[in-house]
């Protein structure tokens, strides 16, 4: 479990945090808004243990304190977690939540309530949280976590310290792969590209099969060239059997296109990012012209900005993969 000062990017944010717990001036609810992997849970916990702690340094926990350990062992007491029940939060389970809210705390500090997906509660479960958020206890906080907050109720948005969570750079993703998992910076900067900006998507990545997955995609580019329509909805069904493997397949095809441009105007392979595969790059970029291979990339970035909205997954890569099929691509 880190500490608020181990996070990985996101400066401004763990600098507002920490100077929160620091002053004693904590907001009794927060909103934790960004993409899906960026970091916002890993913050959260960390915030929620600073909260927690008996022993708070600086504004972050001590790590070593009661507080410290039980909330590390996932047993503190005074630490509630509320996540989705199959595909929504439940009024019941705010309900829950609002039957804890009077108590004294266990320990004898602050109550602390993290509320994963907060987009996904029901309505009647988002007005009842709103009631709780209207006359919040002097001891309570609560920590809202959201992929899609513009989905949230205005009424909960305002009542919210919000906390922006952008997706990482590439240096901080190098840095805290290099650091988290001991491998070769060339490596680091092949799942830092592939990510998306997201830290847990390429710690994932490391933590995989990554090259075998990566060549099937990067195959893709080349079977969709020389394939037809048939072929381009067969693969648009395997690749849409879960999120995770439609973004993963996006983001490598995104990576993949953009090493293709970068050879197509520099020539040389220090900027590349499959930097093993120089020869097939080579091969596929004599098939594009630059303007051709940039309307590939922002398409691709498109698509995946319709499936973060919750659109249809396999007829969002249907649509897409269609127009790289057979070579064709005059529409762009």
């Amino acid at each position: 479990m880190k500490l608020l000062q181990e996070i990985v990017g996101h400066r401004q944010s763990v600098k507002i945090l920490k100077k929160a717990v620091s002053s004693g001036r904590v907001a009794h609810a927060y909103l934790f808004a960004g993409p899906e992997g960026v970091g916002k849970e890993t913050t959260a916990m960390s915030f929620a243990r600073a909260l927690l702690c008996s022993l708070s340094e600086d504004g972050d926990a001590c790590g070593v304190c009661r507080e410290c350990r039980l909330f590390s062992s996932g047993a503190h007491p005074d630490f509630c977690l509320v996540e989705p029940a199959g595909s929504s939060i439940k009024i019941e389970q705010v309900r829950e939540i609002q039957r804890r809210v009077p108590y004294c705390s266990y320990q004898g500090g602050r109550k602390v309530f993290l509320i994963r997906q907060a987009e996904l509660m029901t309505a009647e479960a988002a007005n009842c949280i709103l009631k709780t958020l209207e006359e919040p206890p002097l001891d309570t906080v609560f920590i809202l976590l959201s992929a899609r907050p513009q989905i949230l109720l205005p009424t909960i948005l305002s009542r919210c310290q919000a906390i922006y969570f952008k997706a990482m750079s590439m240096p901080d993703l190098i840095r805290g792969l290099v650091n988290l998992k001991g491998m070769p910076e060339e490596e680091a900067r092949l799942y830092a590209a592939l990510s998306g900006g997201s830290m847990g998507r390429a710690l994932s990545y490391a933590s995989g099969s990554l090259m075998a997955d990566r060549d099937g995609v990067n195959a893709l580019s080349g079977l969709l060239w020389h394939g037809g329509p048939l072929d381009a909805v067969e693969m648009a069904d395997k690749v849409s059997e879960s999120k995770q493997k439609a973004f993963f397949t996006l983001d490598t095809l995104a990576c993949w296109y953009r090493d293709l441009m970068v050879w197509r105007e520099a020539g040389e392979t220090g900027s590349l990012f499959n930097t093993d595969r120089v020869d097939m790059i080579k091969m596929e970029a004599a098939r594009y012209d630059t303007d051709r291979v940039l309307a590939i990339i922002e398409e691709i970035a498109a698509t995946k900005r319709k499936i973060e909205v919750n659109a249809n997954t396999r007829l969002a890569l249907e649509t897409l993969f269609l127009r790289l099929c057979g070579g064709s691509g005059q529409q762009y």
